[in-house]
């Protein structure tokens, strides 16, 4: 089964999965990162056999323990790949918001603020994890593929210099109810403090970690 066979099979079977280079191609090769819900209910020897055809080495969980507690991966299946449980927090206290002056923002403001700089730590190692060659090509996703996967994936397209247009068109293809404004809000925060390159080096990340990975990534 070639590529592009697997991926509409995938596609027909698991909500929001897509290449990420759907809207991107000028930025980002190729079958290298995937986003999607939770692929969890689909796991079949036939899922198995078709994320294979489409080179899936590693696997970025961004869920919490409590939904890994309800729904996991049999090992049968996870055992073939590098599996990452990075979990963002999305807990959001009223007091951190109230603190930092972002009670007022409406809840899908609140939830990117608070996952850009309260997930500083999950945002590096999910990075580190793409930093490295060998994680290729790379699921990423969390419950729904839409929030947290969202965000993800904004910073992986603002890294790679993709238009700000083509990033909310990969954002608003995941569902009905996503704004673009959204992420608008993401863009004009990171740059607020200088932009994409320093707002990942702010996470902890080395620049030279994030050329390589640019250079890794582009067509």
């Amino acid at each position: 089964m070639d590529k592009n066979e697997a991926l509409a099979r995938i596609e027909n079977k698991i909500e929001n999965f897509m290449d990420l280079a759907i809207f991107n191609q000028s930025y980002i090769r190729q079958n290298v990162i995937y986003r999607s819900s939770s692929p969890i209910p689909y796991q079949s020897p036939e899922l198995l056999e078709e994320f294979k055809d489409l080179g899936i080495n590693s696997i970025i969980d961004l869920r919490s323990a409590v939904e890994i507690g309800h729904s996991s991966y049999e090992d049968e299946f996870l055992n073939n790949f590098n599996y990452y449980w990075v979990h963002i927090d999305i807990s959001m206290p009223h007091e951190v918001l109230e603190k930092e002056g972002k009670d007022d923002l409406s809840f899908y403001k609140q939830f990117c603020w608070y996952t850009l700089f309260y997930n500083k730590a999950q945002i590096r190692r999910i990075f580190n994890i793409l930093s490295k060659q060998e994680n290729y090509a790379t699921i990423l996703h969390c419950h729904a593929g839409r929030d947290r996967t969202g965000v993800i994936s904004s910073l992986i397209l603002l890294l790679l210099n993709a238009p700000e247009p083509n990033i909310i068109q990969d954002y608003l293809a995941t569902d009905e109810f996503t704004q673009g404004e959204d992420i608008e809000y993401i863009v004009s925060e990171i740059e607020k403090i200088g932009g994409i390159m320093d707002y990942l080096v702010s996470c902890g990340l080395l620049k030279e970690t994030l050329e390589g990975m640019i250079e890794q990534l582009r067509p």
